[in-house]
């Protein structure tokens, strides 16, 4: 199934602000968007990346956890390898190694782009 790509934006806002899967999922449907694609794409995120806080990082931080290819969901340990100053929004690769990680990256970056431009256009 395609999925709106405005949807994606929206979700991918919604994540970099902190919200959980479950919050980001009752908001994309309360805001009219087609319950097939936010199921679709709230179980895919699910499956390809972890978003957590880590106990070893401040509030004012974000640790993204991300599934690579060839890992196994079960037994697996969390692990950041992607952190984000919620103040800056500035972003520390930690396995910048991996393809996914800076695809991922560039993702978030996007995210935060439009979130400052919203904001500075709405002031």
């Amino acid at each position: 199934m395609d999925i709106d790509y405005n949807l994606v934006q929206r979700a991918q806002m919604l994540l970099t602000l902190d919200h959980p899967l479950t919050q980001v999922k009752d908001i994309l449907l309360r805001e009219g968007y087609p319950q097939d694609q936010v199921i679709e794409l709230i179980e895919a995120t699910e499956e390809v990346l972890n978003y957590l806080v880590p106990p070893e990082y401040d509030e004012n931080k974000i640790g993204i956890d991300i599934l690579h290819p060839g890992e196994k969901v079960q037994g697996r340990k969390p692990s950041v390898d992607i952190l984000i100053d919620k103040h800056s929004g500035k972003l520390n690769l930690l396995t910048p190694q991996y393809q996914e990680t800076w695809r991922v990256a560039n993702e978030v970056r996007k995210a935060i782009k439009t979130q400052r431009s919203a904001y500075l256009d709405f002031n």
